[in-house]
């Protein structure tokens, strides 16, 4: 049944050509490079006294990366799923002098994208732990994003602190399109793709399967145009693409919520 706003031209010309970009911390000190990024991330500190893993522009996978760690972020919260929390970052020329900085220096500062380091985390790319503390509800909510983002490379982290408890992040290869790369055409061909987990763990949470159901059907055209506001005009993503990402996500959101609530049926829980 269509909907309002299922129309690409209902999305046209309604996000900002010159939308600010709000960038809430500096790099201070660059700390170690990931052991294994195409990107090239590093984990540095913050000037708020945190440590994060930075993607900066210019990197091998291109910026397209960087677009997709904040959309899967910002739509992520928009479902209650638990990604890592990210902010936009200033990178000055100082610290690009440091030894193992990715890309060429640059003469200015540039926008880097950030996401917090969660201490005492353990890496993995399996979806484990389900009856660890929250995460037969956690990992509901991430299977729906999973699919919605048409989620790819995974990478969960562990929560040592929190009886393993589930986190998401490094969403660079998400929208199934190889380096990240995507724009109107390749969006228009990923509508209607089952983007499900290959295989969803035994034993989640079945309630939170339909709340997530529900919420993916009240997601608004308002709450993903200002999602895809978020992506920094420093990074060269057209705002034509990005508009078209958040019809994308509008036009599967309903499918998404019913192979949800497929997946809470008794035969697969």
């Amino acid at each position: 049944m269509s909907r309002p706003f299922d129309d690409l031209g209902d999305w046209v010309g309604h996000l900002d050509e010159e939308r600010p970009t709000t960038v809430a911390l500096t790099l201070r000190a660059p700390v170690r490079r990931a052991q294994s990024s195409g990107a090239g991330a590093f984990l540095g500190l913050g000037d708020d006294g945190h440590q994060y893993w930075f993607k900066v522009p210019g990197n091998a996978q291109g910026n397209y990366v960087l677009a997709n760690e904040v959309i899967v972020e910002r739509v992520g919260n928009l479902i209650g799923a638990p990604v890592c929390e990210r902010h936009l970052a200033w990178v000055t020329p100082t610290a690009m002098t440091w030894r193992d900085y990715p890309v060429a220096p640059s003469s200015g500062r540039l926008v880097a994208h950030a996401s917090k380091h969660v201490s005492g985390a353990v890496d993995d790319d399996a979806m484990a732990y389900t009856r660890r503390d929250d995460n037969s509800r956690r990992q509901a909510s991430l299977l729906a994003l999973w699919d919605w983002c048409l989620g790819d490379d995974e990478q969960w982290l562990y929560e040592a602190a929190s009886s393993s408890s589930i986190w998401s992040y490094d969403h660079g290869l998400w929208f199934t399109t190889g380096e990240g790369d995507w724009d109107t055409r390749v969006l228009q061909s990923l509508v209607g793709v089952d983007g499900s987990f290959r295989s969803p763990p035994a034993g989640l949470n079945r309630t939170r399967l339909h709340e997530v159901a529900d919420r993916l059907l009240t997601v608004t055209r308002e709450e993903l145009l200002g999602a895809m506001s978020e992506v920094p005009v420093e990074w060269g993503v057209p705002t034509a693409d990005l508009e078209a990402m958040g019809w994308l996500l509008y036009r599967r959101a309903p499918a998404v919520a019913q192979r949800m609530r497929d997946l809470a049926s008794p035969k697969h829980i």
